[in-house]
Formats: structure tokens, sequence, C-alpha cells
């Protein structure tokens, strides 16, 4: 059973960080821009006025509302939608780069728009983006060693970790006992290991005047060596002895190696790259900093497949050794499925489902997601599975649609209540409603004649100017001047015609000679889109209302009347939908569709 439920929310704290909280949450954020492109846009003109006829108006574009979802530590949250849907202002209103309007960013269960300035510096090197556009993201005058550099160098890293424990494993081939302290600070030269930083060392005889020698590993790391001859001990401090300029410099071209470069290409300009390679480049920049959570914004859509795959892949392995979180934003489910644990589908700035990768893939519930699904191109040219077409435009981000934004163009919108339509007639009323809105129904007798004779068209050159003269003609009731316009075609203007047009040209002219071309317009529409008869009652006054109309030639008045009768009294549109539902993988998905009532 599904349950309707109201968008995830923030967790109730007092904005301290809680062990307990998922990495990221989202608490209903919401971002409107104002569409203020210039005084003139703004300007309104009301002649009914009582004061001044001209006032200023502000529009503003809903991008992304009421977002609620979390994601939890070491997961890959996969965003997906058409392009103009809100996904990357989402990711960036995340980040704080751009102010919400309403709502609540938590990073480990703090509150993003609570923390003061140093508090939010510190959280902003846990949390990193990789941009789409690789090329633009670079600085074309900075060398790619000092690209991966630059973050470290803008929050003064590294810096050592009061949480990191720093040891060392000695190897003592002297009679000496021999004892070492490492510094506190030496985690910033040696990688860390569940919490520990070990530096190894190694301590031996030595040669000529010293009594033992000793070395460490790390190049950064140095020795200061305390001999005591009379009690025959060693002490050895382990310190770092390299600047920070030197351990940027080593860290970025240990990263270059890590995520598929040579270390040597340092030194060159992003120029010298190609488009997957500069993707790699801003993947080691956003490690450099030692992130937790990183936000990929169609870090691969750019790229040609097979350089995606690379991609993609070394992202998982950076995953898995660095235990980073994503937050992985495309429009190409096929690279979605590749990466994510969970899928999030967004349309016009609000989620439309939420799901475990799998249940989402096999056994989607909003009808959306089913649209994007079988968008995915089949290589098999054998398949012949059934592929709906998702039909209509995208309605404006000012002046969304109410309840569930999908609901103009979504092909199971259900049926008002208030009439007693079953699914058969529903449907005949739902795509008439559609064609509608569309402008697609024939009203003029050159639409009528071409759907019911010439549905390819009508004939080119001479035998189509024929048809058009003589439909006129038929419009007139001129039914003798269109027959002998039609038999004004030669015999060899016939001959030169298609097949398929020189009988549709023929069963035409057999037609206007016994006068049995109908160009009664409403008559046309109703036997086209409702061959069994009108709907009965209500609705059926609704429809052949909006028929008349389009007899007139009225399309907004026949729209505006099939939308209030009938789209905008659906419970698509009365209420917002979310409901929680039961799935294979134990976790409840998140859809926003009543279907799932």
């Amino acid at each position: 059973m599904s349950r309707q439920v109201e968008p995830e929310r923030g967790s109730e704290n007092d904005g301290e960080a809680s062990d307990d909280a998922p990495l990221l949450e989202l608490d209903g954020v919401t971002k409107h821009f104002s569409n203020d492109d210039g005084l003139l846009s703004r300007l309104s003109y009301d002649p009914e006025s009582d004061g001044l006829p001209f006032g200023l108006e502000s529009e503003q574009v809903r991008a992304v509302e009421d977002v609620s979802l979390t994601i939890e530590e070491g997961e890959t949250l996969g965003l997906v939608g058409e392009s103009g849907c809100g996904k990357s202002t989402l990711a960036r209103t995340v980040l704080q780069l751009l102010e919400p309007t309403a709502g609540d960013v938590y990073y480990r269960g703090e509150n993003l728009a609570e923390m003061d300035g140093d508090r939010l510096r510190e959280v902003r090197k846990d949390v990193q983006m990789i941009f789409q556009a690789s090329k633009s993201s670079l600085d074309p005058r900075m060398k790619v060693g000092t690209i991966v550099e630059e973050p470290m160098q803008a929050h003064d890293l590294p810096e050592s970790n009061p949480d990191v424990t720093t040891t060392a494993t000695v190897t003592d081939e002297t009679r000496y006992e021999t004892t070492v302290d490492v510094d506190d600070d030496v985690d910033m030269a040696v990688a860390t290991t569940d919490g520990v930083a070990t530096a190894h060392v190694t301590v031996r005889d030595g040669d000529g005047e010293d009594p033992v020698a000793v070395t460490v590993e790390n190049p950064h790391l140095g020795t200061e060596v305390t001999v005591d001859e009379a009690s025959e001990t060693v002490a050895v401090r382990v310190l770092v002895t390299a600047s920070k300029d030197d351990l940027r410099r080593s860290r970025a071209r240990e990263l270059l190696e890590k995520v598929g470069l040579d270390p040597q290409h340092y030194n060159r300009y992003p120029h010298a790259f190609s488009g997957g390679q500069r993707q790699r480049i801003n993947l080691a920049r956003a490690l450099s900093v030692d992130p937790d959570f990183v936000v990929c914004d169609e870090p691969v859509s750019a790229l040609d497949v097979s350089i995606q795959a690379q991609v993609l892949n070394t992202m998982r392995d950076l995953q898995e050794e660095f235990g980073l979180t994503y937050l992985f934003i495309a429009h190409d489910l096929s690279v979605i499925r590749h990466i994510s644990d969970r899928v999030a589908v967004m349309y016009l700035g609000q989620l439309a489902e939420v799901a475990h990768r799998e249940e989402l893939f096999e056994n989607p519930k909003h009808p959306y997601t089913e649209a994007l699904l079988d968008a995915i191109p089949v290589p098999d040219p054998r398949a012949d599975g059934a592929r709906s077409v998702l039909e209509g435009e995208v309605p404006s981000p000012i002046d969304p649609p109410s309840g569930c934004r999908f609901r103009t163009r979504c092909p199971v919108l259900i049926a008002p209540e208030a009439y007693d339509l079953d699914a058969e007639r529903w449907d005949e009323v739902r795509t008439f409603m559609r064609q509608v809105d569309r402008r697609q129904v024939g009203v003029t007798p050159e639409r009528f004649v071409r759907r019911e004779y010439f549905p390819d068209g009508f004939p080119r050159g001479e035998a189509g100017d024929a048809v058009t003269a003589a439909v006129r003609r038929v419009s007139n009731g001129e039914w003798d001047a269109a027959a002998d316009r039609l038999d004004e075609l030669s015999e060899a203007t016939l001959a030169d015609l298609p097949e398929h047009d020189r009988e549709a040209v023929a069963a035409f002219r057999d037609d206007v000679e016994r006068q049995a071309v109908s160009l009664d317009a409403a008559e046309r529409i109703r036997n086209n889109w409702f061959p069994d008869g009108l709907p009965d009652g209500e609705a059926g006054e609704h429809v052949r209302a909006a028929i008349d109309a389009l007899a007139a030639e009225d399309w907004e008045r026949a729209n505006d009347r099939l939308q209030t009768a009938f789209a905008e009294q659906s419970p698509c549109a009365t209420a917002e939908p979310a409901y929680d539902v039961p799935t294979e993988f134990g976790d409840d998905a998140f859809v926003a569709c009543h279907r799932q009532d």
C-alpha cells in the first residue's frame, strides 16, 4: 500500500552536527529568480486603473520548488531530468553558490544558512563541484599543476588534522634501544588510514663519525637524532621538512596520476588536453582539498561514449579510495544507471520520483520516468516493444501548472470525478483536449480533405494546385466547378504521380462528383475524434461547445472550455501529489503521482 506523505523534512536539531544525520539533507529547498531584464520588460498597462495606467510588475521564475531529499555518506545519488528542469540550479543552491528563496540545506546535521563565515568556509572545503564545461572551467593561462593546487592555496592546505593520530613503524638494526617521537603535524605529508598517519623509520649502524643512520621513506619528512652512548639509547624525532608549496606540488602530481594522467603533465596548459583529459583535471582539482561530498554537474555529457565510460570508472574507483559521496547530475539515464545507487527524477523544478536505481529502471512509478526510460535508444533492431512518445512543450517555470506539474503532458491524466467517463471515453476526451491545446485539430476545408484523402499531404505541382482549387470551390458549394477543375488534369499529369497520390485524386474526384465530400467543420471534428458519438451528460456538452468554437476557428474559446471543464478538474490539478510507495529493495520510493493513491 502506498501512502500520501508530506515531502521529507529536515532533521529536528538545534543546528549542531549529528553523527546519525545523513551527509546532506534538503528540506523544502526553493529557488526563485526575478525575471527583471530591464525597466521596459517590467512595465504593465491597465487602462481601467483608477490611478496611473502604467505600473511595474516583477515575474518570478520558479526554478526549484520545495525539494526535500537526503544523501547518505558514501552513496551516489543521480539527479536526472530534461534540460532546464532545475538540476543545476538545485546543485548551486545546495553549495550555497545561490541563496535559497526558502528551505534549508543541512550538512552533517548543520544548517548551512546558520553557519558563520569561518564555519561555512570549512564546510566548503569538504564540498566540491565538477562542472560540465571542462574547457571553460579551466583557466587557459594557468598550468595544470597550478590549477590543481589552487583550491589548496585558497584554503591554506595542507594542514594538520587534530583528530588524526601520528605514529611510526620502526625497523631497528642497531644495538641501541631506539625510541621514535612523531610530530603531530606529520599527517600533512603522510596519507591517513583509519585516522592514523604512519611514518616508516629505519635505524641502521652509521658509518664514520655518526654511530647510527636514520632514514624515513617519505621525502617530505626529516629526523632529528640524539644518541646517548652511555645508556646505549637513540631518540628520534620525525618532523615535516618540506614547505607547504612543496607539499602542494607533490599532492598535485599524485592526484594527476590517480585520475589517469601523467604527473609530467604538471607543467602543461589546458589547451594541450582532450575533453576527457580536461575533465580528469577538473576531478583532480576537486579532490585536492580531500572533500567528502562532490557535486558532479553533467561531467561527462560533452564527452564521447567511450571516454564517458573511462571517466565514470575512474570516478567510481576514486569514490571507493577516498570515501566520496556524489550528487551526480545528468540528462542521460544510461550514465545515471552506470554510476548511481539511488536516482531522483526532476521535472520543472520539482521531484517526480526518488527510488533505488534498480527499482526505478525496472519498475518506474511516475509517467514522466516511464517516458524518459522509453526515450533511451534500444540497440537491438529486432526489439518491437511499445514505446511512449512524450508530446507537448514543457510549461513555463514562471507560471507552472497547479497540482502535478507534469499533468499538461501526462499520457495518463486522471479523469475528473465529476463526470462518469469510462477509460475509453476519457482517453478520447483527453486526446482531443491535448490536440486542441496544441492546435493540431484540422478545422479548415483543406485540412479536412487532406486528413480524409491525402494523409501524406497534397500532391505536388499541377495536381496539387487542382486539388486545392477544387476544395475551395466545394467549400463555396460550387460542386460542378470543382469537378471540372479536377477533370482538367491530363492523363500525363496523373501518370506522373505516385500511385497512392493517383488513387487519392481519383477517390476525391468521385466524391466531388457525388457531392459526398463533407466540409461541415463541426461534423468532421465529431466524426474524426468521437466516431462513436460524444460522451453523455455534462461532459458531452462541454465537448460539443468546444467543437462549435473550433468550427468558428475560435481556438482560444475551445481550449479554455476544455481546460476548465476537464484538465483543471482532474485530481492531478487540484492537489500536489506526494506518496511513499513500497519497493522490492526495502526503502520506500517517493512518487509524486496520484495514480499511487
